[in-house]
């Protein structure tokens, strides 16, 4: 009775062990059923967010993770561009003067309506995106000076944008002109599309000359004054020049001084050869002079002699004539 007793024990714990267990695998695939009823229920009422675009496709809003998903998203964003007509003014037509008002330049994306008049041209854009326009003008004395922004978006096809610039010619000449168009990805500097540039050759011609007296005195008066003014900046730089060597000659003549030689006062160094030893100042001679007696002249000896007879004979004379005289006094 007993041994009956525990062997009925031990068959009750494995089955409650038996029971256990299957309770738990039971739980766990009832939390794995309502996990995957809870995400076909949040993705069945909460779609994506997605933004349609005019060629068809959406757009998505993560950015690109690496290089294959950034060429993918170029390559996504290419697809939805659309193309669109571009209304801009001819360069040829603008009549460009030399030293005249600037004239504008206009290019225009004109949406659904499209339409040109005198004096335009047309071409083609990428549109869905930003577009940048730029126009470049080269040559000597041409300005293009934009007056609008060079990006703006157009996303869709009845979108409108407008872009300006002034082109001045200075002086008469021909020079280039060039418009490019660029699409770019969103507000990123990345380029999707760029057209190849539209490149014109311009003429600007000088001004007309007016016959009358006062054109012509307007134009003495601007050859005058420009005359003047060159003349002007020409003496202030020669007189700048002038200065600057007279400073130069200042500062290389020697100090001047009671003791310094008359020969040697007025002389200024020569300037020193660049990249050479400067040369010794020469000392200066002094010359001495030797005080010599001078040498009695020697006169000639005849007429010493004949001076001496006529004193001789003058004495005679006049002891003769005494003698005379005594006697006929006595």
């Amino acid at each position: 009775m007993v041994g009956l007793r525990a062997w009925a024990t031990r068959r009750r714990s494995t089955v409650l062990l038996v029971l256990d267990a299957l309770g738990g695998v039971s739980w766990v695939a009832l939390g794995l059923l309502l996990a995957l009823v809870w995400g076909s229920f949040v993705g069945f009422v909460m779609p994506g967010e997605e933004e349609d675009r005019p060629g068809g496709a959406a757009m998505g809003t993560a950015p690109p993770s690496d290089q294959w998903s950034y060429g993918e998203e170029i390559e996504r964003e290419r697809r939805r561009l659309f193309d669109v007509t571009v209304v801009h003014t001819n360069p040829r037509a603008l009549g460009l003067v030399a030293d005249a008002p600037p004239r504008r330049f206009r290019v225009e994306i004109p949406g659904a309506r499209v339409s040109s008049g005198s004096g335009e041209s047309q071409a083609v854009a990428s549109a869905g995106t930003q577009i940048g326009v730029k126009l470049r003008c080269s040559g000597a004395g041409v300005r293009c000076t934009p007056l609008s922004s060079e990006r703006q978006s157009v996303l869709s096809r009845e979108d409108v944008a407008v872009w300006l610039w002034e082109v001045r010619a200075e002086r008469a000449g021909t020079f280039s002109v060039a418009l490019t168009m660029t699409s770019y990805l969103r507000d990123t500097d990345t380029v999707l599309v760029e057209k190849p540039p539209l490149i014109w050759s311009v003429d600007a011609v000088p001004p007309p000359e007016d016959d009358d007296w006062l054109s012509w005195a307007g134009g003495l008066w601007r050859r005058v004054t420009e005359a003047i003014t060159g003349l002007g900046g020409l003496a202030v730089s020669v007189s700048a020049i002038a200065a600057v060597i007279a400073m130069v000659i200042r500062r290389r003549l020697p100090a001047g001084g009671p003791d310094d030689d008359a020969g040697t006062a007025g002389t200024a160094d020569p300037a020193p050869d660049v990249g050479r030893r400067p040369r010794p100042r020469p000392v200066p001679r002094v010359r001495t002079v030797r005080l010599v007696r001078p040498v009695p002249r020697m006169r000639p000896v005849r007429r010493v002699r004949s001076r001496l007879g006529r004193a001789a004979r003058r004495a005679r004379a006049r002891q003769s004539s005494g003698s005379s005289t005594g006697a006929i006094s006595s």
